[in-house]
């Protein structure tokens, strides 16, 4: 499936809990390195952060943090 910016799409978590993130950048593996394929992405619900913080997430409250997800974490996109 085709992700896009701003698409919003349900992740699988290292921590455990599945969050729902906005991607923001594309990034691509280098051609003469080691890396992965995956996106910048921010937490886009209260509810999915506070679900991280339960699991040992150290985010503070009330902020809507970024990260990384590789294209394999991608479960799916909402609608």
């Amino acid at each position: 499936m085709k992700y896009k910016i701003d698409n919003i799409v349900l992740v699988e978590s290292f921590a455990g809990p599945k969050v729902w993130v906005k991607l923001k950048k594309r990034i691509l593996k280098p051609k003469d390195g080691y890396g992965a394929n995956g996106w910048d992405a921010q937490i886009i619900y209260k509810k999915d952060v506070d679900k991280l913080r339960r699991s040992g997430v150290p985010y503070e409250k009330n902020i809507k943090p970024t990260g990384f997800v590789f294209d394999w974490q991608i479960i799916k996109r909402k609608n």
